[in-house]
This record gives C-alpha cells, sequence and structure tokens, in this order.
C-alpha cells in the first residue's frame, strides 16, 4: 500500500487538493487527509513532494509503432515501453507494418509473446487489413487478438497499401474500431464515401479512427461527416499540433508530413472544439544515422514528450483540464473498451501518473526510447512526469523502472 500525499486530482473539471491511497491495483481511498492505519500489518509507503504535482490518468496512446519483430535496431518492446513511462502512458496499441506486416493469427501471436514477456506497459495490438484476409477479418477470426484494423490506404513503412474500395468495405462490416491511414484528403474522401455507403445499406458501422489529422482540409471534411456518421473518431499527432513546416529544423521527415501554420492552427481550433478526439503520437523510431541519411525514413518519436507538452498547454490556457482528459484517455479508454484507464475513482484499477510542476529542457537527461532522439529536443516545458502507476506498481519512480504484472488489452488476459 502506498499514499501520494497532497496532490492535485481532477474532479467535475477543477483540481482538487487529495491525499491518494493505493492497494493492489486499486484506488482505495481519495480524500482531504489519510493518516496511516496503525496496526494493519502491511507495509505502508507515503510519497510526499516538495513540487506542486498533478495526479492524472495516464495516458493511452493507440498509435504506436514500436518496431519488434523486424525493426527492433531502431526499438524493442522494453525500450519503447519504457519510453511510455517515462511519458506518463500506461497503454499503448502497436501497429502493424511491421517488416513482416502483421497480417495473419499466426504473427500477432508471435508478436503477442514477445510483448508479454518484455512490455513494462499494457499493451494491444492491431492487424492489417490486405486483399488477402479481408474476408476473415470480416468474419472475426482474428477479435480475440486485437483492439482493432488498421487500413494503410497511402504510403507508410511496410509497403501495406490497400486501394479496393470492396476490400475497405468488407473491414466495415465487423466490429472491431477501424482504424484508417488515409494519406490526405483524397483518401479521406474515399474512405467517408464508403462508410457512408455501408451504413446505409446495414445501418451500422464501427467505429472508425482517422489516423493523424494534419490539414484544415481535412477537418473541415471530418466536420462534415460527423453529423452523418457519428461513429467516426480523430486523431492528431503531438507533432502536427506543435511544430509546423516553418518553425521546424530537426531530423527530416514524417508521413503526414508538417503543414502550415495555418493548418496547424485549424488542428488547435478542431482539437479544443471536440472535432479532432484523441491525441496519438504516431511514436515512430529511426535512428539517428537514418535519420541523417539523403533518404531518411519517416517517422517521429513521441511517447516520452506527448503528455508533458498537452499539460504545458493546459498550464497556458490553451486547452481545458476536461478536454486534457478526454483526449489522453478518456475517449480511448471508450473507444476500445479500456475499462481499468482513464479515470481516479475510488475502486477502479489504478493506471496514472504523476506530473510536478518543474521547468525543464526536452533531452536533458537523456532518452529512454532507442532511437536517441526527439523532434522536441531542447524545448523547455515547465512540468515533467515524476511517476507513472500500472495496475497499481509503481513502474516508472523519478528515471527508475520497475516492470509489475501488465495486461494485453482488448481481451482478458494478463501476464508477468
Amino acid at each position: 500500500m502506498f499514499i501520494l500525499k497532497n496532490v492535485y486530482v481532477p474532479f467535475h473539471g477543477k483540481w482538487k487538493l487529495r491525499d491518494v491511497a493505493i492497494d493492489g491495483d486499486l484506488f482505495i481511498e481519495i480524500s482531504d487527509q489519510i493518516t496511516s492505519p496503525e496496526n494493519s500489518g502491511k507495509t505502508i509507503k507515503t510519497i510526499y513532494l516538495d513540487y506542486e504535482s498533478y495526479l492524472l490518468p495516464a495516458m493511452i496512446d493507440p498509435h504506436v509503432h514500436v518496431r519488434e519483430p523486424g525493426f527492433d535496431y531502431k526499438e524493442d518492446w522494453e525500450t519503447c515501453s519504457k519510453a511510455a513511462l517515462k511519458g506518463g502512458v500506461s497503454a499503448i496499441i502497436d501497429m502493424p507494418n511491421n517488416k513482416s506486416p502483421i497480417d495473419d493469427i499466426r504473427k500477432l501471436k508471435l508478436k503477442d509473446e514477445i510483448a508479454i514477456n518484455k512490455s513494462y506497459v499494457n499493451y494491444g495490438l492491431y492487424v492489417a487489413l490486405t486483399d488477402n484476409n479481408s474476408g476473415q477479418i470480416s468474419e472475426g477470426i482474428f477479435d480475440n487478438y486485437i483492439c482493432g484494423v488498421k487500413i494503410y490506404m497511402a504510403k507508410t513503412t511496410g509497403g501495406l497499401i490497400v486501394n479496393s474500395v470492396d476490400t475497405i468495405k468488407k473491414a466495415l462490416y465487423q466490429t472491431k474500431p477501424v482504424l484508417a491511414h488515409t494519406g490526405g484528403e483524397n483518401g479521406l474522401l474515399k474512405l467517408m464515401e464508403a462508410a457512408e455507403d455501408v451504413f446505409k445499406k446495414r445501418g451500422k458501422i464501427p467505429s472508425l479512427y482517422i489516423c493523424h489529422v494534419y490539414t484544415a482540409r481535412e477537418v473541415e471534411i471530418i466536420k462534415h461527416y460527423k453529423k452523418k456518421l457519428p461513429e467516426i473518431i480523430t486523431e492528431v499527432t503531438p507533432h502536427h499540433l506543435f511544430l509546423n513546416r516553418d518553425d521546424y529544423n530537426g531530423l527530416p521527415g514524417v508521413l503526414p508530413p508538417l503543414s502550415s501554420k495555418h493548418d496547424q492552427n485549424a488542428l488547435w481550433d478542431a482539437l479544443v472544439e471536440g472535432f479532432i478526439d484523441v491525441v496519438g503520437t504516431d511514436h515512430a523510431p529511426h535512428t539517428i544515422d537514418e535519420k541523417s541519411s539523403d533518404r531518411p525514413p519517416s517517422g517521429f518519436p513521441g511517447l516520452e514528450t506527448a503528455l508533458p507538452l498537452l499539460f504545458n498547454s493546459l498550464i497556458d490556457g490553451k486547452i481545458s483540464l476536461n478536454r486534457l482528459l478526454e483526449i489522453t484517455s478518456g475517449t480511448a479508454s471508450k473507444l476500445f473498451g479500456i475499462k481499468d484507464h482513464g479515470k481516479i475513482e475510488v475502486g477502479r484499477k489504478a493506471n496514472c501518473t504523476l506530473l510536478v510542476m518543474k521547468d525543464w529542457t526536452v533531452g536533458e537527461d537523456g532518452y529512454q526510447t532507442k532511437c536517441n532522439w526527439s523532434p522536441f529536443d531542447g524545448k523547455k516545458l515547465k512540468s515533467k512526469v515524476y511517476l507513472t502507476i500500472v495496475n497499481g506498481n509503481i513502474s516508472y519512480l523519478d528515471g527508475s523502472f520497475r516492470r509489475g504484472i501488465i495486461k494485453r488489452l482488448c481481451v482478458r488476459k494478463a501476464g508477468k
């Protein structure tokens, strides 16, 4: 059992100064003052910090490229999940565009076996839609292994591109969330038209998650179709929120590309207004040598910086507390049925992170991601993740890591 003393906890859109007690894997008390019970027979640890401290539901990141198996020289499940912990993330869902794309049961089981033995955070997996497996996907063959189905409609690592509208529609005939890499306006319109057609025929579609929206025009399209298809969920990345093509001078190459200042402002407006629902990092690590080459591969790492960046925006008044909670954990927990995440309440599983008000510079203490860089290197921030709790275990504490019991998401299976 341990007690977090004098931490600010979100309560109906406001902060309340509270003590928080965690026993086993549950929040057992949240109150003005908690005293350690005498003669309880339990070892009780009290954590009290000199810094102003804020306890949040740990972030759920639905858009991560762990790279292992296949590209584990860039990142592996241990380094990726440690990067997640350092960034206040307790759950990640891994994309299927590995060196050998994850498009069948055998590959899913192989990745799951690696993850359950190496990850420090809860995790989930996606399957890639192809022309060859679309029938199996529509029949639900993969359902016990996945959090969703990923459609690649444009260029990406792994060479997975689906052009057939019929194949896309098959993915919309099953029940798991469908995530789409549309590549921009044309792909988005093609997907929306396919989804609208299936909806007219069936009266329903699964949740349709649009990855990394990056232009004002995409925002306009999404606003139009959300009126017709409430199942649409939209995502923006931290690098599209906090960087644009005119002010970024770091290591090059990301898909979708960084956009204009006008597009960046449109993304922020849509996020604040609720037309963009989730922040997913699209954590896509490549080595410094690769990114410094004449033909750099596309992708930025983002797990260690997303939540501190967003919390900075909360401090600056750019986003409300309720929106912060929704875009970092609330919407994703509902979308993927991750009931153990997303709230700080007595009786719920303790998956949370503590940020302290402490000025720091991104990169000053190194990186956990194996690629060892960040597009935000050198940026000054006002808050820093001090600890991250996964299933009641302090898995990250001020630079140190401890692997506890972790869980595969979207199915009820636990491992250590």
